[in-house]
């Protein structure tokens, strides 16, 4: 894996329309794989493409649902702000935060990458995850296969 550098940038609120599940870490590869299938298999994306505002990209939205125990994971894309929610979609409201971003090529393993710039880039840098944001994702610009990002919200680390 190439060395992560981490990246701020403050984004404003935005609209994330997707399919999600419920998974743990030990299940989130099973669980992730049968949603990813299914959402380009069963003609959801096109669902979603329909919708007004969408964009290019995808966003794998994840979001801590008891401690750190269980989470969900969507995937979606973004869209304007006058969508509602249909057809077995969540619409989740991202606000805006100030977020710590890494770039990675294609081929890289996005478990391997998620836990070295959660655990390690992020506090080496002085800051700490924002836990109160609760949303992180994965944003493919392209496609799901090719280069993508990490977005993690953070605070600054208090000194020690």
């Amino acid at each position: 894996m190439h060395k992560v550098k981490i990246n701020l940038i403050k984004k404003e609120t935005f609209y994330v329309c997707g399919y999600s599940v419920e998974t743990t870490l030990a299940d989130n590869s099973k669980d992730v794989s049968a949603l990813y299938n299914d959402f380009f298999r069963s003609g959801k994306e096109s669902i979603l493409r329909r919708l007004k505002g969408s964009k290019n990209g995808y966003y794998g939205l994840s979001w801590y649902t008891k401690n750190h125990d269980r989470y969900c994971y969507l995937l979606g894309i973004e869209v304007g702000p006058e969508n509602h929610a249909s057809e077995n979609t969540e619409l989740k409201v991202i606000p805006t935060t100030t977020y710590a971003v890494a770039y990675f090529p294609e081929g890289d393993d996005i478990i391997e990458a998620w836990t070295k710039f959660y655990y390690n880039v992020i506090p080496e840098n002085g800051y700490k995850v924002n836990d109160e944001h609760n949303f992180y994702f994965e944003y493919y610009p392209n496609n799901v296969h090719g280069k993508y990002e990490l977005w993690v919200p953070v605070i600054k680390a208090p000194k020690k």
